[in-house]
């Protein structure tokens, strides 16, 4: 097994990401595989600042952060995908909140 082992688990998103490898690079080099998560999540991550504020909207409405960190990561441009993937986290909500969300979402891709 590579690595030390699980020290703890927690969803990141990408930004969060791109923060924790970039810390690591200033403190040593990285290896080959993180250095490749690394250039990937410098190109998703170009809007770091309104991927937070999308986050913090996102936790004000109850919505788990597993959810969140993968709503962030596809960016649903329509109900149908973010209905999918709020299926798939296990995360109910009624037609309204789903709205608000894909509302957040787009505010987001066009702003």
């Amino acid at each position: 097994m590579i690595g030390k082992g699980i020290i703890n688990k927690k969803v990141a998103t990408i930004d969060e990401v791109l923060d924790i490898l970039e810390s690591r690079k200033d403190s040593g080099d990285l290896t080959y595989e993180q250095q490749i998560a690394l250039e990937h999540t410098k190109k998703l991550a170009a809007e770091k600042q309104k991927l937070s504020k999308v986050k913090k909207e996102l936790q004000e409405m109850q919505i788990k952060d597993e959810c969140i960190a993968k709503i962030l990561e596809i960016m649903p441009s329509n109900i149908m995908l973010l209905k999918q993937i709020l299926a798939g986290c296990k995360n109910s909500l009624d037609e309204e909140t789903v709205a608000k969300v894909l509302e957040v979402v787009k505010g987001k891709a066009s702003a």
